[in-house]
């Protein structure tokens, strides 16, 4: 458990420097690694520096699609659990993996 927190927490601070410096933010690593609990966390902090999230690259694909952009300046932050689907992203992005998933689940 201590290592997962402290996955968390390291986490936690690489994207908060990311929204710092204003880019964008993929996320990557298995189910229950705390993505959405990094985000759950810094929801306030997202909308104030005007992220757009997307839960998988596949969502993101299909609000640009629908949009007609195959590109956007806009600051995204992605929570993805392939890192092979992330090629394709053309704005530059800060890439933070989570390996450790949460403990009790892995029982």
């Amino acid at each position: 458990m201590e290592e997962y927190n402290e996955q968390c927490k390291l986490v936690r601070y690489k994207v908060e420097k990311a929204i710092e410096k204003g880019v964008s933010i993929v996320i990557c690593g298995p189910e229950f690694s705390g993505k959405t609990y990094i985000r759950n966390i810094l929801d306030i902090l997202l909308k104030q520096n005007d992220y757009t999230i997307y839960c998988g690259i596949e969502q993101y694909r299909e609000y640009n699609k629908f949009h007609g952009k195959t590109y956007t300046d806009e600051k995204y932050w992605i929570e993805e659990t392939n890192k092979d689907l992330l090629s394709e992203l053309l704005i530059p992005y800060e890439y933070i993996e989570t390996l450790l998933k949460y403990p009790d689940l892995c029982k």
